[in-house]
């Protein structure tokens, strides 16, 4: 009797010590489920943000189509539709994808930008060019990150003869710096300022790209986003940071 009640304090702290550990495990297990579901819940959201992003492209897309079959221009008509189609291709395939070969991700939007020169009758040119150091088949970037900007400086700012140029080199071994510059004509101060303020607050391309960046970042730990701001003598620059792989 007396080695029994010897070993009670024993028995005691051994229990206490398995019920602790219980406990720590369930607990584990509970935060790992947690956080597995708030993965599952923002990648939904990301997931639902670019099946926001790429409708509103499309239809800038349609809305081109619906002007070539109003002046009756068929010839014009049938080689953007060719291109559209590639295009509408791509979306849907890179629209399932967390990462698309920057290669990929540029010739879709020359074919953008070459789909907009058809609709505004060249009324602007492009220049699209990356550091020496940059091998576009071997960088891996988030699908559709480039056009909605391409697109708001072809549609709100490119003026009558502007140029589009876009420059993209390594920022350090996480992040692309993409610039993306539009040399128009020139605005004034007020129009400047409007424009400014539709770009940040109006455009809804440039709205669902904030909110992108934002899930982009709390879902994998990123530090990327974009600025927007005036050039000497006229034109907006976007100075854009994106995240890159080199192995998908």
């Amino acid at each position: 009797m007396a080695v029994v009640i010897g070993l009670l304090p024993v028995i005691l702290a051994f229990s206490f010590i398995i019920f602790v550990v219980y406990r720590s495990r369930r607990e584990a297990d509970f935060r790992k489920r947690e956080a597995e579901l708030k993965l599952k819940q923002a990648e939904g959201e990301l997931k639902a943000l670019r099946a926001q992003i790429n409708p509103h492209f499309i239809f800038n897309c349609l809305n081109s189509i619906h002007h070539y079959i109003q002046q009756q221009e068929a010839k014009e008509a049938g080689i953007y539709l060719i291109k559209f189609s590639q295009m509408i291709r791509y979306v849907l395939e890179s629209s399932a994808k967390n990462w698309v070969s920057l290669e990929d991700e540029l010739e879709t939007n020359i074919n953008y930008l070459q789909l907009e020169q058809l609709r505004s009758n060249h009324s602007f040119s492009f220049d699209f060019s990356c550091a020496e150091d940059i091998i576009p088949s071997d960088i891996f970037i988030p699908p559709m990150l480039l056009q909605p900007f391409l697109e708001n400086a072809v549609w709100h700012g490119a003026k009558a003869n502007a140029k589009i140029q876009l420059f993209i080199s390594f920022e350090n071994e996480t992040y692309l710096n993409c610039q993306i510059k539009n040399l128009g004509d020139g605005t004034t101060e007020k129009m400047s300022h409007d424009l400014s303020n539709f770009v940040k607050k109006s455009s809804m391309g440039l709205m669902l790209m904030e909110e992108r960046f934002q899930s982009l970042n709390e879902l994998r730990g990123f530090k990327s986003g974009f600025d927007i701001s005036d050039l000497e003598g006229g034109g907006k620059a976007v100075g854009i940071r994106m995240p890159y792989e080199k192995e998908v």
